[in-house]
Protein backbone atom coordinates (compact mmCIF):
# COMPACT_ATOMS: atom_id res chain seq x y z
CA UNK A 1 0.00 0.00 0.00
CA UNK A 2 3.24 2.14 0.96
CA UNK A 3 4.55 1.88 -2.56
CA UNK A 4 1.16 2.43 -4.27
CA UNK A 5 0.94 5.84 -2.30
CA UNK A 6 4.07 6.97 -2.48
CA UNK A 7 4.34 6.11 -6.96
CA UNK A 8 0.93 8.25 -6.77
CA UNK A 9 2.52 11.25 -4.32
CA UNK A 10 5.62 11.08 -6.91
CA UNK A 11 3.45 10.94 -9.95
CA UNK A 12 1.57 13.86 -8.71
CA UNK A 13 4.54 16.09 -8.00
CA UNK A 14 6.09 15.32 -11.13
CA UNK A 15 2.88 16.66 -13.00
CA UNK A 16 2.97 19.93 -10.82
CA UNK A 17 6.35 20.66 -11.04
CA UNK A 18 6.02 20.44 -15.02
CA UNK A 19 3.37 22.34 -14.94
CA UNK A 20 4.91 25.05 -13.32
CA UNK A 21 7.72 24.78 -15.63
CA UNK A 22 5.45 24.80 -18.66
CA UNK A 23 3.88 28.09 -17.33
CA UNK A 24 7.31 29.89 -16.70
CA UNK A 25 8.30 28.95 -20.59
CA UNK A 26 4.89 30.03 -22.05
CA UNK A 27 5.22 33.14 -20.26
CA UNK A 28 8.85 33.85 -21.24
CA UNK A 29 7.96 32.94 -25.04
CA UNK A 30 5.74 35.77 -25.14
CA UNK A 31 7.80 38.01 -23.71
CA UNK A 32 10.97 36.43 -25.87
CA UNK A 33 9.49 36.95 -29.48
CA UNK A 34 7.75 39.78 -32.37
CA UNK A 35 4.67 38.30 -34.18
CA UNK A 36 3.88 39.30 -37.79
CA UNK A 37 -0.12 39.27 -38.28
CA UNK A 38 -1.34 39.87 -42.12
CA UNK A 39 -4.88 40.22 -42.24
CA UNK A 40 -6.13 40.09 -46.49
CA UNK A 41 -8.50 42.04 -47.89
CA UNK A 42 -11.10 39.33 -48.82
CA UNK A 43 -11.69 36.01 -48.89
CA UNK A 44 -10.98 35.43 -52.65
CA UNK A 45 -8.40 33.37 -53.72
CA UNK A 46 -6.37 36.53 -55.41
CA UNK A 47 -7.18 38.33 -52.13
CA UNK A 48 -5.04 35.50 -50.17
CA UNK A 49 -2.26 35.14 -52.81
CA UNK A 50 -1.52 38.94 -52.52
CA UNK A 51 -1.38 38.56 -48.70
CA UNK A 52 0.87 36.40 -49.49
CA UNK A 53 3.55 38.34 -51.69
CA UNK A 54 2.97 41.14 -48.97
CA UNK A 55 3.85 38.68 -46.29
CA UNK A 56 7.16 38.30 -48.10
CA UNK A 57 8.11 41.67 -49.06
CA UNK A 58 7.82 42.36 -45.49
CA UNK A 59 9.55 39.69 -44.21
CA UNK A 60 12.48 40.01 -46.66
CA UNK A 61 12.46 43.51 -45.60
CA UNK A 62 12.76 42.90 -41.54
CA UNK A 63 15.15 40.48 -42.27
CA UNK A 64 18.13 42.70 -43.43
CA UNK A 65 17.02 44.89 -40.58
CA UNK A 66 17.34 42.39 -38.14
CA UNK A 67 20.61 40.92 -39.35
CA UNK A 68 22.51 42.43 -36.25
CA UNK A 69 20.03 41.91 -33.79
CA UNK A 70 19.96 39.52 -31.34
CA UNK A 71 17.31 40.58 -28.87
CA UNK A 72 13.36 40.74 -28.85
CA UNK A 73 13.51 44.54 -27.32
CA UNK A 74 16.23 45.25 -30.09
CA UNK A 75 14.15 44.03 -32.55
CA UNK A 76 10.33 45.30 -31.33
CA UNK A 77 12.53 48.98 -31.56
CA UNK A 78 13.73 48.48 -35.31
CA UNK A 79 10.46 47.12 -36.11
CA UNK A 80 8.71 50.44 -34.32
CA UNK A 81 11.31 52.36 -36.32
CA UNK A 82 10.53 50.95 -39.48
CA UNK A 83 6.17 51.01 -39.48
CA UNK A 84 6.66 53.71 -42.45
CA UNK A 85 8.97 51.30 -43.79
CA UNK A 86 7.07 48.49 -43.90
CA UNK A 87 3.73 49.87 -44.82
CA UNK A 88 5.35 51.70 -48.05
CA UNK A 89 6.51 48.10 -49.19
CA UNK A 90 3.58 46.61 -48.39
CA UNK A 91 1.85 49.66 -50.63
CA UNK A 92 4.59 48.72 -53.08
CA UNK A 93 3.81 44.75 -53.63
CA UNK A 94 -0.09 45.64 -53.60
CA UNK A 95 0.67 47.96 -56.28
CA UNK A 96 3.00 45.55 -58.50
CA UNK A 97 0.28 43.26 -58.12
CA UNK A 98 -2.03 45.92 -59.62
CA UNK A 99 -3.86 46.51 -56.48
CA UNK A 100 -5.08 49.78 -54.58
CA UNK A 101 -6.06 48.37 -51.59
CA UNK A 102 -4.86 51.01 -48.73
CA UNK A 103 -2.92 49.68 -45.78
CA UNK A 104 -2.85 49.47 -42.20
CA UNK A 105 0.27 49.15 -40.60
CA UNK A 106 0.96 49.29 -36.69
CA UNK A 107 2.83 47.67 -33.62
CA UNK A 108 1.68 46.73 -30.60
CA UNK A 109 0.41 43.85 -28.31
CA UNK A 110 -2.02 41.57 -29.91
CA UNK A 111 -3.79 38.69 -28.99
CA UNK A 112 -3.04 35.33 -31.28
CA UNK A 113 -4.33 31.72 -31.09
CA UNK A 114 -2.04 28.42 -30.34
CA UNK A 115 0.11 27.91 -33.34
CA UNK A 116 2.69 25.31 -33.90
CA UNK A 117 5.56 26.29 -36.30
CA UNK A 118 7.88 23.30 -36.69
CA UNK A 119 9.05 21.73 -33.50
CA UNK A 120 7.59 24.48 -31.88
CA UNK A 121 4.82 25.68 -30.35
CA UNK A 122 3.36 29.24 -29.33
CA UNK A 123 0.32 29.14 -27.20
CA UNK A 124 -2.37 31.88 -26.87
CA UNK A 125 -1.79 34.98 -25.81
CA UNK A 126 -0.64 38.21 -25.79
CA UNK A 127 2.18 38.91 -27.75
CA UNK A 128 4.01 42.04 -29.12
CA UNK A 129 3.21 42.52 -33.06
CA UNK A 130 3.42 43.92 -36.13
CA UNK A 131 -0.26 43.67 -37.97
CA UNK A 132 -0.73 44.80 -40.85
CA UNK A 133 -4.01 45.13 -42.66
CA UNK A 134 -4.52 45.20 -46.64
CA UNK A 135 -7.87 47.09 -47.70
CA UNK A 136 -11.19 45.59 -46.14
CA UNK A 137 -9.29 43.51 -43.64
CA UNK A 138 -11.79 40.81 -43.91
CA UNK A 139 -9.89 37.88 -45.26
CA UNK A 140 -7.80 35.04 -43.66
CA UNK A 141 -5.21 36.03 -41.36
CA UNK A 142 -1.35 35.13 -42.06
CA UNK A 143 0.62 34.45 -38.70
CA UNK A 144 4.33 33.60 -37.98
CA UNK A 145 6.75 35.10 -35.73
CA UNK A 146 9.09 38.04 -37.36
CA UNK A 147 11.72 37.70 -34.80
CA UNK A 148 13.67 35.13 -33.93
CA UNK A 149 13.03 34.45 -37.63
CA UNK A 150 10.63 31.77 -37.83
CA UNK A 151 8.12 32.76 -40.90
CA UNK A 152 10.19 30.91 -43.53
CA UNK A 153 9.61 27.67 -41.40
CA UNK A 154 6.19 27.42 -42.43
CA UNK A 155 5.53 29.07 -46.37
CA UNK A 156 1.95 27.52 -46.88
CA UNK A 157 -1.30 29.68 -46.42
CA UNK A 158 -2.26 28.42 -43.36
CA UNK A 159 1.14 27.73 -41.75
CA UNK A 160 1.26 24.97 -39.10
CA UNK A 161 -1.80 25.01 -36.59
CA UNK A 162 -3.80 23.20 -34.12
CA UNK A 163 -6.62 23.83 -36.62
CA UNK A 164 -4.81 21.30 -38.80
CA UNK A 165 -5.16 18.01 -36.56
CA UNK A 166 -4.36 15.77 -39.50
CA UNK A 167 -0.47 17.35 -39.44
CA UNK A 168 -0.07 17.89 -35.49
CA UNK A 169 1.69 15.24 -33.21
CA UNK A 170 1.01 15.23 -29.54
CA UNK A 171 4.30 13.69 -27.80
CA UNK A 172 5.68 13.53 -24.59
CA UNK A 173 9.37 14.44 -24.75
CA UNK A 174 10.57 12.89 -21.67
CA UNK A 175 8.79 9.34 -22.89
CA UNK A 176 10.57 9.69 -26.06
CA UNK A 177 13.86 10.10 -24.13
CA UNK A 178 13.30 6.13 -22.77
CA UNK A 179 14.71 3.46 -24.62
CA UNK A 180 11.52 1.42 -26.79
CA UNK A 181 10.56 -1.71 -24.67
CA UNK A 182 11.53 -0.47 -21.23
CA UNK A 183 9.29 -1.41 -18.84
CA UNK A 184 8.56 0.30 -15.18
CA UNK A 185 8.11 -2.58 -12.65
CA UNK A 186 6.21 -0.64 -10.17
CA UNK A 187 3.68 -0.76 -13.17
CA UNK A 188 3.75 -4.68 -12.88
CA UNK A 189 3.59 -5.38 -9.50
CA UNK A 190 -0.19 -6.36 -7.81
CA UNK A 191 0.72 -5.48 -4.14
Amino acid sequence: MFKKSSVIIFILVTALAVAHILTQQEETLSESVLRLHVIANSDDPKDQALKLKVKDAIVEMMRSEFKETDNVDEACRLAAQNIYRIKKVAEAEIAEQGYDYPVTVYMGECEFPTKSYGNIVFPQGKYQAVKVIIGEGEGKNWWCVLFPPLCLVSTSDKGLSLDSPEKAQISLKCLELIPKGVRFGFLNKEN
